[in-house]
C-alpha cells in the first residue's frame, strides 16, 4: 500500500491509544517507505517524525492538540483544509499532512530527523556533527525551497518499500506541553508520538 493510500484512509479516532497505535504503523511507512524527491536534485529520507491531531468537533470523545500549527483557533475560525500529503511549511518545519473535512480532523506528520541525498553527487551529504543524519527540522529548508510554477511536478513523495523493517524507538514529542485554557503550561504533553529510525540501525539509504 503507497504512502498516499495509508493517509486517504486514515479515520477519525476518539481516543489517544487508538491514535498512538495507528500513528505507529504510519510511522513505519514515512520511515521505510520511500523518499521525497526534490527536482531531480535531491532526495530527503525520514529518520524522525512526530504527528499531530486535532479534532474540530464538539464531539465529547474529542481529542484536541491545541499545539497544531494548522487549524482553527480564536484568531482565524475558518482555516480550510489541506488535501492529503500537501507539504506544509511553518516555523518547525515541514509537515505532510492528512486532514479530513468531513471528519473534522486535522492531522500532519512533522519531519524532525532526516538524511539527504545529493543526486547530482550520488552520495549522501554530511549534515549536523559530520553525520548523515540531521534533527534540526528548520535546515531542511536549504534543500526544500524551490516550487515550479511551470505547473511541472517538482516535489513529490516516492513510494520505495523494500528495506527491512527493524522498528523504531516510541516516545513523547519534542516540546511538546500540554495547552490549558489557551495557554501553554510547564507540564509537558507525555503523548507517545514521535517515531525515531535508533541509531544503530543502518539502511542502504544511510
Amino acid at each position: 500500500m503507497t504512502l498516499y493510500e495509508c493517509l486517504s484512509n486514515f479515520k477519525r479516532h476518539s481516543s489517544v491509544e487508538e491514535l498512538t497505535a495507528t500513528f505507529k504503523e504510519l510511522a513505519l511507512h514515512f520511515i521505510y517507505g520511500g523518499y521525497i524527491r526534490v527536482n531531480d536534485a535531491y532526495r530527503v529520507y525520514i529518520r524522525s517524525v512526530e504527528f499531530y491531531y486535532h479534532d474540530e468537533s464538539d464531539r465529547p470523545d474529542a481529542v484536541k492538540d491545541p499545539i497544531m500549527y494548522h487549524r482553527n483557533s480564536d484568531t482565524c475560525a475558518t482555516v480550510p483544509y489541506l488535501p492529503v500529503m500537501s507539504l506544509y511549511a511553518h516555523v518547525s518545519g515541514f509537515d505532510i499532512t492528512f486532514e479530513n473535512e468531513e471528519q473534522d480532523f486535522r492531522a500532519s506528520a512533522l519531519i524532525r530527523e532526516y538524511s539527504i541525498y545529493d543526486c547530482g553527487r550520488k552520495e549522501f551529504l554530511r549534515l549536523k556533527n559530520n553525520k548523515m543524519r540531521d534533527d534540526r527540522s528548520t535546515y531542511l529548508y536549504d534543500y526544500i525551497n524551490v516550487f515550479p510554477l511551470d505547473g511541472k511536478p517538482g516535489i513529490i513523495w516516492v513510494d520505495d518499500e523494500h528495506f527491512p523493517q527493524f522498528g523504531l524507538w516510541q516516545g513523547a514529542r519534542k516540546g511538546a506541553y500540554v495547552i490549558k485554557d489557551g495557554k501553554k503550561t510547564k507540564e509537558k504533553d507525555s503523548r507517545q508520538w514521535r517515531f525515531k529510525l535508533n541509531d544503530d540501525i543502518w539502511l542502504p539509504t544511510d
